[in-house]
């Protein structure tokens, strides 16, 4: 990754993320998201640039952001910012209510982190069938992962 250019600061997460299609290329990853800090990899790695006037007013036209780190230092960062704690999902939002198939329903909130990262947050109908829950927590992490409930 030697001198990436990007005209705005969303194509340059953009290409970060796309990074997650080659973590997981290797096959020990199946989902980047949850084993690694993407944002904190997009903070370290990308960087801002402009010219300045003599007076040292940034020129608007010519800001840009670029990731300038050669391939050793962009996959040092990327193994830096490996998440290695457990999974955890809590409740966060209960009963809030909600229209599912035309019926008056309400859901509940998972929140899903891992070292103090939240991964994702999902809604589910509420219910009193705990596999519910844990089936939803599992479309997000996959099967193969372990999480603790917190409660």
């Amino acid at each position: 990754m030697t001198d990436n250019t990007f005209t705005t600061l969303g194509e340059a997460i953009a290409s970060i993320a796309s990074i997650t299609d080659a973590i997981e290329a290797g096959g020990a990853v199946t989902d980047a998201r949850t084993e690694y800090d993407l944002d904190a990899i997009a903070d370290e790695l990308i960087t801002e640039h402009a010219d300045e006037t003599p007076e040292g007013a940034t020129i608007a036209s010519s800001l840009h952001f670029a990731i300038d780190a050669d391939e050793d230092t962009f996959w040092a960062t990327v193994e830096a910012h490996e998440l290695t704690g457990p999974i955890t999902a809590e409740l966060t939002n209960l009963d809030t209510p909600a229209v599912i198939d035309g019926r008056k329903t309400t859901t509940d909130t998972i929140t899903i982190t891992r070292d103090g990262i939240e991964l994702d947050a999902i809604d589910v109908e509420s219910s009193e069938d705990e596999a519910t829950y844990n089936a939803a927590v599992r479309s997000i992490i996959g099967t193969d992962q372990p999480f603790t409930w917190i409660r």
